[in-house]
């Protein structure tokens, strides 16, 4: 196996050299998790290449632009640097997937470097959060430490590897950002006990350029900017209470300090569903959403908060319970009104196969309750979509009237209808199906007991 990835290597590095407008990418996964790996720029999939039975793949990329990119093996994923006629052998094991990692071939050198500056952070965040007590001398030296550390190797590896500016810039804001991240979330902490001086942070925190687009699909970089409007928008007052004021200061601070587009709309959107999706007063929401409007010039990004906010309005203590289409044991698609007694009181859960110990916890539960409260019935709803191994594995589990079985006809648009950013969700229907209560999985019990 080994010669056919050092054969593929040969071919395509002869191949790469007649023809510079040519990239290459291929490799050797190790126990894939299944048959394609997906090449990605700015979140957009641009190739999917297939993965053989021995785990090989192989493809050729035209006139790709030099910059970041993602390959992702699900549920993993990992960044790329690229330049167009690179032509990059990789192997890796599923199982450890960034520990495994390995590059070889035309412009391997940078994206090794790129790994272990990642694999070193990992390494090295335990220790630092560790010290987030710390006095802020104390924490600051730490940050000097690694950051002279790591700079200074850099600067030696860039003295014997050409780089060109992209590959500097990716690499060198991979060794920086998690270091001036953690001074953010350092000063979070303790801001709230009132007990740092930002100022004493400030040759660091005036480092980094807010609008570099090169890196506005980077999580680190995108990351770091959210923790820094978090810091910026404090009040001395208020202190961190996500409240309207709080976020309606986070929206200005992206207005003021960020005139790239791109992220611009990525930040914005972000702390718009972080704060929609934990408000519970629809007159807070109807006004972030008519500040949000003012300030986001992204037409999708609009379309879909005012979508997600006409979702929250129709999901009330009220309101009645939205129509989604779900299958039922049967497999009959029809809309829950269909499936549904709503002349009864019911109970509303969510579930996945994939997270294995929610799921156990929720049956063990929904067993236990649903026959100490026979004046309620019990809908569980899947949201994957294997209808053989929803119906063979799990529905033997129940063997109770009360409790109905249904699978989702299109997790996208009832996740959405829903609200559903998390399994946790418990919705209450009284007998004319109207939702009387919307909480989480862990307090059912008391208010079944309590009513």
């Amino acid at each position: 196996m080994f010669k056919k990835i050092i054969y593929f290597f040969l071919i395509t590095s002869i191949l790469a050299c007649n023809n510079q407008n040519v990239t290459f990418l291929n490799g050797k996964i190790i126990k894939p998790t299944n048959n394609q790996i997906q090449l990605l720029k700015d979140e957009i999939v641009i190739k999917n290449i297939k993965i053989n039975s021995d785990g090989i793949f192989s493809s050729s990329l035209d006139n790709l632009s030099n910059g970041l990119y993602n390959f992702v093996h699900l549920p993993e994923f990992q960044y790329l640097i690229i330049e167009k006629g690179d032509s990059l052998v990789l192997r890796l094991n599923s199982l450890d997937f960034d520990e495994s990692l390995v590059f070889s071939g035309k412009g391997s050198s940078k994206n090794n470097y790129l790994i272990d500056v990642f694999l070193e952070h990992e390494e090295e965040e335990d220790y630092v959060k560790s010290n987030y007590k710390s006095s802020k001398r104390v924490f600051k030296q730490i940050i000097d430490s690694l950051k002279n550390i790591k700079t200074k190797h850099y600067s030696n590896y860039k003295s014997s590897i050409k780089t060109n500016y992209i590959s500097d810039l990716i690499i060198n804001h991979a060794i920086l950002i998690p270091l001036y991240s953690h001074i953010e979330n350092y000063i979070i902490l303790n801001k709230k006990n009132h007990s740092t001086n930002v100022s004493f942070f400030n040759n660091y925190r005036n480092k980094i350029d807010l609008n570099i687009y090169e890196l506005s699909h980077f999580k680190p970089y995108l990351d770091y900017i959210t923790l820094k409007s978090i810091n910026e928008s404090f009040s001395e007052k208020k202190g961190y209470d996500y409240n309207l004021n709080f976020n309606l200061s986070r929206l200005n601070y992206i207005k003021n300090h960020i005139s790239n587009q791109t992220i611009k709309t990525k930040l914005l959107r972000f702390i718009a569903y972080e704060y929609l999706l934990e408000e519970k007063l629809l007159i807070n929401i109807d006004q972030f959403i008519y500040e949000f409007l003012k300030i986001s010039d992204n037409k999708s990004t609009n379309s879909e908060i005012s979508m997600l906010y006409d979702n929250i309005s129709s999901l009330q203590s009220g309101k009645v319970f939205p129509q989604i289409n779900l299958f039922n044991e049967k497999n009959i698609n029809k809309e829950i009104s269909s499936h549904v007694n709503f002349n009864n009181k019911n109970i509303f859960v969510f579930w996945s196969y994939d997270q294995n110990a929610h799921q156990v916890n929720l049956f063990n539960k929904v067993n236990l309750l649903s026959a100490k409260h026979s004046n309620y019935n019990f809908n569980l709803i899947n949201i994957n979509d294997e209808n053989i191994k929803w119906k063979n594995n799990y529905l033997n589990k129940f063997n109770n009237k009360r409790i109905r079985n249904f699978r989702t006809a299109n997790f996208e648009i009832m996740s959405k209808k829903m609200i559903l950013n998390n399994l946790n969700k418990v919705l209450i229907t009284g007998t004319d199906g109207v939702i009387l209560e919307i909480f989480n999985l862990n307090s059912l019990e008391k208010y079944l007991n309590d009513n």
